[in-house]
């Protein structure tokens, strides 16, 4: 467990600047002993096996709208891992969050989940979450938490009661990009970590991305979840000056036919120098043991 810790500390300390080009004084960071708590507990797949290995997602309610597993994907504040065992224990400043926890494929992405992954969602069957109230000092064991199950992409609501965009994500050329991502910040920068990602577009370029609510969002499109520096060969964004292309939305709108346009990224930054290999694509830092 030690050597999972120190890498598990490592991956959160770099994920502050892992999904945009500036780092955000929102990301997470170990809390101060006087004004900070834990939550705890066991994860289980079922009765008897437990969830090893797993991620589990916080979402600190002051930094923005609840998780919804069926509705949007936001994304977490707190990252961090349970054991073989599925145990956890994380240590957070007070305040009041919500949770999932996921298993992840070996070489899963730290995002939208995909078919046939485990997902434990801290709320109930129609996607309303619990609140988990941390004070100063206490330790919040939440106990055996048996009640995940197996991500289907028909669980999510595409159709209704949603607020979304949609269109495709081509090339300059006008071709089709597959297996991109969309992310949506809520600054006109469109730095830091952002608010919503997308699941990857499928073939035909399509995406749809999925927010908690109307308002003003600011979209960006990469190739990796991870974020960071570009690498070669990555598609990015090809507006003028990498400005995200702005949308405006109103709860329960779904704004079609948003076309995003990418380049690949030619491996070398401003300098003429190669850029740094990303800090973090995947599970595969937090599920060492």
């Amino acid at each position: 467990m030690k050597l999972f810790t120190i890498t598990l500390v490592l991956i959160i300390s770099f994920s502050v600047t892992a999904f945009g080009e500036a780092p955000s004084s929102e990301a997470p960071q170990e809390a101060a002993s006087l004004d900070s708590g834990s939550i705890s507990g066991r994860a289980m797949i079922n009765a008897k096996k437990p969830m090893d290995s797993g991620i589990v997602l916080l979402f600190n309610e002051a930094l923005g709208p609840p998780p919804h597993p069926y509705k949007y994907w936001r994304i977490p504040d707190i990252i961090n891992g349970t054991d073989k065992k599925g145990n956890f224990s994380v240590v957070v400043p007070q305040g009041t969050y919500y949770m999932m926890i996921a298993k992840k494929s070996p070489d899963g992405e730290i995002g939208p989940p995909k078919k046939s992954e485990f997902l434990y969602f801290h709320g109930d069957s129609k996607g309303n979450p619990k609140p988990i109230v941390v004070s100063a000092g206490a330790k919040l064991n939440l106990g055996l938490l048996n009640k995940s199950f197996v991500w289907s992409p028909k669980m999510v609501m595409e159709a209704k009661d949603i607020t979304a965009v949609e269109g495709v994500v081509a090339s300059i050329e006008g071709k089709p990009v597959g297996g991109a991502i969309v992310f949506a910040y809520l600054n006109p920068a469109a730095v830091g970590r952002p608010a919503f990602v997308s699941d990857r577009t499928d073939k035909t370029g399509k995406y749809q991305l999925r927010v908690y609510e109307g308002g003003t969002y600011y979209l960006k499109v990469r190739s990796v979840i991870g974020g960071g520096a570009p690498e070669a060969g990555e598609y990015q964004s090809a507006t003028k000056e990498f400005v995200p292309v702005e949308v405006n939305l109103k709860k329960g709108e779904k704004l079609k036919d948003v076309a995003l346009k990418v380049a690949a990224f030619s491996g070398k930054g401003s300098t003429g120098t190669e850029k740094p290999a990303k800090v973090w694509k995947n599970t595969g830092s937090l599920q060492a043991q």
